[in-house]
């Protein structure tokens, strides 16, 4: 063991003293004011028949009793006198004075802490149309009716026990007392959800929990906090522990992703089965034959031949589904729609239309791009003047601006319209790379017309949310079918959510989801982007790897400032105006180099022989072999040797 080792080593220990010390003291050193006690005669009062309460209070118990092992009943009313003192559960018991007046807002929830009671409540239940409360698709093609799932609960969690199904809040459900739940449970008994395995919950041992009187009234910043679940590709799946669907949906709500009913994806694959051909395996989706809606001079299937998208019925066409669906006739085929939102994305791909109109205004646009960009603005145009007029058709029967069409700036039409004065019901997402902003270009040219964006959102009050594609570089290693050097690169997201939440973005869609602790430290921020970066990494390996923290966190900073520096990458890349993606060569000749590796090597040897408790050696091990022999065999398949 190296001096400076032993020296790191001995600064940990003394770190984790000290937070041991304020978990276990402070409690009981909080001299001022009037505090709840959590004993034996602690009851939990939560009403039953509401998906979000049952959930909240189950978690509540099961805490509880995992922190301090007391395991206080969960009962409908309060019935006790005397000594005994509750936790109240849901919006049910919100009094107007601890309103004073205000009424919650979107997702807005509270912790209300007395001597001898608390109350964690927000908004349950929502009085809307079934069109909105049950239907639509998100960008995963899944319904909110479809979201309630049941799961068993206790087996979830690690247990053996047999019980009853619990069923699951969508994560578009009204659900702020599983907020305010999920809250107290890491702020007052210090747990920690690094992932859907009960071994990868940090949860302490805490003697006695008094808290102190206090009222916190708060909620999630970014309104909208969802995404494409990547929980089984490489890396992930074996730091999440081969955890079931039961735990993975179960930790998809305590980490809040949902909110907001938000979707904007391509959106027309149901199309060529409703105006074009008969489709055998669903021929009721056939209405009529109109070949003028689809691009002239191009073919393909469903998701490859565009449309004609200045074609007056085609438009008309467009904004006609878009209106039944704000007056709740729902969604057809493959549409994407949900909540306020209906989506009018085109399919992914840029064969034009090539007749006459079609080629006029998309010739205004033939120069508008920086370099080689994917995102550019070359159909800048010839897009939103589609959407623009779908949105002006969509007025005229659905005045209400609160009812959205919803777009996407990509590829050729990220950048803003200028002279176009868009209708104030478009809703826009930006999609962005911010992992990939090693290349100082794609950061140059997405900062840019992200900003464009935003600076014409503050003008006329648009809503702005965004799509980040936190998928690269793993997703284009399983796609060109090599290992790639990991995405870790938590730093430059923290920095990137902390604009985003600035600049009043409503909600981000996360393309690829990051790997355990990236996803993590996404999730924390969108929450709250004031949590800082630094102190959440240090809590991370401090309470997950314990007497390997050390290693185990240079082993991960040492990926990040290798990925994430452009001082890595060749010349080309830090000097040119184009998108750029990881390859193999990049990977293994430029990042994974054996100098790194071998630095790399060091660290997990030394974390390995560190660990010291089972739970300790179990979390080393899942880094091992989903992080470090993922690596070491992605270095063996490019050099063709093996790693000395």
């Amino acid at each position: 063991m190296t001096p400076l080792y032993s020296l790191l080593k001995i600064k940990n220990n003394i770190m984790k003293a000290k937070i041991l010390l304020l978990l276990f003291i402070l409690p009981l050193s909080l001299q001022a004011g009037k505090k709840f006690v959590i004993d034996k005669n602690t009851y939990i009062v939560a009403e039953k028949g509401i998906p979000a309460v049952e959930l909240a209070a189950a978690e509540l118990q099961y805490f509880i009793q995992k922190v301090t092992g007391i395991a206080p009943s969960i009962i409908n009313e309060p019935a006790h006198k005397g000594k005994h003192h509750y936790i109240y559960l849901g919006e049910k018991w919100i009094s107007s004075d601890v309103l004073k007046g205000h009424k919650l807002g979107e997702q807005e929830y509270l912790i209300d802490i007395k001597k001898n009671q608390i109350l964690l409540a927000g908004k349950d239940t929502e009085e809307t149309p079934d069109y909105i409360k049950n239907e639509g698709r998100d960008n995963n093609g899944l319904s909110p009716i479809k979201d309630r799932l049941r799961i068993q609960y206790k087996k979830a969690v690690g247990g053996d026990a047999e019980q009853e199904a619990l069923t699951l809040p969508s994560v578009y459900d009204a659900q702020g007392t599983c907020y305010a739940v999920y809250d107290f449970i890491e702020r007052f008994l210090g747990v920690r959800f690094y992932g859907p395995h009960p071994k990868n919950v940090h949860i302490p041992s805490i003697r006695k929990v008094q808290i102190e009187s206090q009222t916190i009234r708060r909620a999630p910043a970014l309104k909208y906090r969802y995404g494409t679940y990547s929980f089984n590709w490489p890396m992930m799946k074996e730091q999440f522990l081969g955890a079931d669907n039961d735990m993975l949906q179960l930790f998809v709500r305590r980490m809040r992703m949902g909110g907001r009913r938000w979707a904007a994806n391509h959106a027309f694959t149901g199309y060529q089965d409703r105006f074009l051909k008969k489709n055998p395996q669903r021929p009721e989706l056939f209405e009529a034959y109109h070949p003028e809606y689809f691009a002239q001079g191009r073919g393909g299937g469903a998701s490859e031949r565009q449309f004609c998208y200045t074609n007056p019925q085609f438009i008309k066409q467009v904004a006609k589904d878009a209106i039944n669906y704000f007056k709740g006739k729902g969604t057809i085929g493959e549409q994407v729609a949900l909540g306020d939102y209906f989506a009018i994305v085109p399919l992914d791909n840029a064969s034009w239309c090539t007749c006459e109109a079609c080629q006029k205004q998309l010739a205004i646009d033939q120069n508008n791009i920086i370099g080689s960009h994917f995102n550019c603005g070359t159909a800048t145009h010839y897009m939103w003047n589609f959407i623009n007029n779908v949105a002006k058709e969509v007025k005229k029967e659905i005045p209400d601006s609160n009812k959205k069409i919803a777009a996407l700036a990509y590829h050729v039409y990220a950048y803003l319209p200028k002279d176009i004065q868009l209708e104030d019901n478009i809703a826009v997402a930006p999609c962005l790379h911010p992992r990939n902003y090693w290349a100082p270009g794609m950061e140059h040219n997405e900062m840019k017309f992200y900003k464009a964006w935003i600076e014409e959102s503050k003008k006329s009050g648009r809503d702005i949310f965004l799509w980040n594609y936190l998928c690269f570089p793993t997703e284009r290693g399983l796609v060109t079918n090599f290992k790639v050097f990991p995405g870790f690169n938590i730093h430059k997201t923290g920095e990137q959510l902390r604009i985003y939440a600035k600049d009043g973005v409503k909600g981000i869609f996360l393309c690829g989801i990051g790997e355990q602790i990236d996803f993590y430290i996404t999730m924390k921020l969108m929450d709250n982007p004031e949590q800082d970066t630094d102190k959440l990494l240090e809590e991370f390996f401090t309470y997950y790897f314990g007497e390997a923290a050390i290693p185990m966190k240079a082993f991960y900073k040492k990926i990040e400032s290798v990925y994430s520096s452009p001082q890595n990458y060749p010349e080309n890349i830090r000097t040119q105006e184009a998108q750029f993606h990881q390859t193999h060569d990049l990977a293994w000749k430029y990042l994974g180099t054996k100098k790194v590796m071998t630095e790399l090597s060091n660290y997990i040897h030394q974390a390995d022989k560190c660990a010291k408790t089972d739970l300790e050696k179990c979390r080393v091990d899942s880094w091992i072999q989903g992080i470090w022999n993922y690596m070491v065999e992605g270095y063996e398949d490019y050099y063709k040797v093996k790693l000395q």
